[in-house]
């Protein structure tokens, strides 16, 4: 075990959640999989969405994946549009949904306390975003499909043609391989339809 080891083990202990805290957590591998990204984006995001579905064909043996496919960073982050922390705060609360503060992240087992990070919740669903420099550096969702209550899917569409429309945002879904036009309020309803 190297030193580096031994003070990220140290540094996970002291941020673990414990069984009494409030707050939000995600799976890292949720991490901006289903991710905002700047419309300038999306031919790109089309592009690679299809190479992930080839290449998962091509890999799939009938029980699991024989290879991993390592994406490359989109052309344009949201980092780079440098969206100030407070006009997107006040966007996000102006649409009702909660604003919470504690998030956690982790795998298994280990949690830990996410610093410059916050959730924003309706209901199951959740918008991640993370601060660098108290600008925008990841923007990301988590619980967004499979609801049934249309009251919930509608307040879900409009938070999302807001985001699109304010911002001038995509949603990519890398799970689905599919990006979402959040423009188009026909293109989120299929989304949030689960008709891709």
């Amino acid at each position: 075990m190297s030193i580096f080891d031994i003070f990220r083990r140290k540094k996970i202990q002291q941020n673990v959640i414990e069984e009494n805290e409030t707050g939000v957590y995600f799976h890292e591998d949720t991490f901006n999989q289903v991710e905002f990204l700047p419309r300038e984006n999306k031919e790109y995001l089309k592009s690679e969405n299809q190479k992930i579905e080839n290449f998962s064909k091509e890999n799939f043996d009938g029980h699991g994946f024989t290879d991993i496919y390592i994406r490359d960073e989109s052309p344009k982050t949201i980092a780079d549009k440098k969206i100030d922390f407070e006009e997107l705060d006040k966007i996000l609360l102006t649409l009702g949904l909660e604003k919470i503060t504690e998030v956690y992240e982790g795998y298994g087992s280990e949690k830990w306390k996410c610093e410059n990070t916050f959730a924003y919740v309706y209901d199951s669903a959740q918008i991640f975003v993370s601060l660098k420099d108290n600008l925008v550096h990841d923007f990301w969702v988590d619980g967004f499909r499979f609801h049934k209550n249309d009251e919930t899917k509608n307040k879900l569409k409009s938070v999302l043609w807001k985001i699109g429309d304010e911002l001038n945002l995509l949603l990519n879904d890398w799970d689905l391989t599919v990006v979402i036009d959040l423009k188009d309020e026909s293109e989120i309803e299929k989304y949030l339809n689960e008709e891709f």
